[in-house]
């Protein structure tokens, strides 16, 4: 196994730095995209999902993303609302694009937990390919987060940054090849209903959308590694399902020509 790290560098001077897990034998056969969405206290190398490296991510090709607005201050714990994504996302993509080619993935998998799901979730539209956004009690609208006006209205100044993006205005873009799996723990806050529902009433109906409450006992952020691996399997599992449904769709709309 070997791991590679690097840094895009915005125009605005922000970093974006990255981990890739490169596993001789993929466990799995997908490229797992992992946001990591805290404040400084949980800046580690390679970034962590959950207060916690996945387990699984020995065993896989992944992608681990830092955040750019902890390269400028300490104190902000919003996440992603965001610093130079202009520039950074085309290269994040190219990145993707080029993990896929080289182990030949079925697709990838994008984590995120709060403003990590809301950056998973965003980035799972837009990307190119199939993709299973894999996300707990992920953001909406950042501003009507608590810590909106503490942790991210003094730096709203800075170049590069962006008008933070109400997560609803980007499914208008959401299409058949994608997956949604979200989750909320049992004693998750009234914030994280708060932007979950929204979320789920903009795809309702839609076959490649699910949500579960975790009865676990636990709050917000604190799932448990056994409730983590078994809620991502269960998502491959019901994402696979759902591929091979429009896969049986689109040839039966085109059938072969005689």
């Amino acid at each position: 196994m070997s791991t590679r790290r690097d840094r895009f560098t915005h125009r605005a001077g922000y970093r974006l730095e990255y981990l890739v897990n490169e596993p001789e034998e993929p466990a799995d056969p997908y490229l797992h995209v992992l946001f990591h969405g805290f404040s400084a206290i949980e800046r580690h190398v390679p970034p962590v999902f959950a207060r916690k490296q996945w387990r699984g991510w020995q065993d896989a090709v992944c992608l681990f993303l830092s955040d750019p607005i902890h390269f400028v201050t300490p104190d902000s714990g919003c996440g992603w609302f965001l610093l130079g994504e202009d520039e950074f996302r085309p290269r994040i993509f190219e990145l993707q694009q080029e993990l896929l080619a080289r182990f030949g993935l079925r697709g990838t998998v994008w984590h995120g937990l709060s403003s990590g799901g809301y950056a998973a979730l965003r980035y799972c539209v837009r990307s190119g390919g199939e993709g299973l956004a894999f996300v707990v009690s992920p953001h909406n609208d950042p501003v009507i987060l608590p810590q909106w006006h503490r942790e991210a209205v003094p730096y709203l100044g800075l170049p590069g940054w962006g008008p933070p993006e109400v997560t609803t205005s980007v499914l208008e873009h959401w299409s058949g090849d994608k997956y949604l799996h979200a989750m909320l723990s049992e004693k998750d806050s009234y914030f994280g209903l708060k932007h979950l529902k929204p979320i789920m009433a903009a795809l309702d109906g839609r076959p490649n959308v699910r949500a579960v409450v975790l009865r676990d006992g636990r709050g917000h952020g604190f799932i448990s590694d056994a409730d983590y691996e078994t809620q991502l399997a269960k998502a491959k599992h019901d994402w696979e399902a759902h591929r091979a449904i429009a896969a049986s769709e689109r040839n039966s709309a085109c059938p072969t020509s005689r």
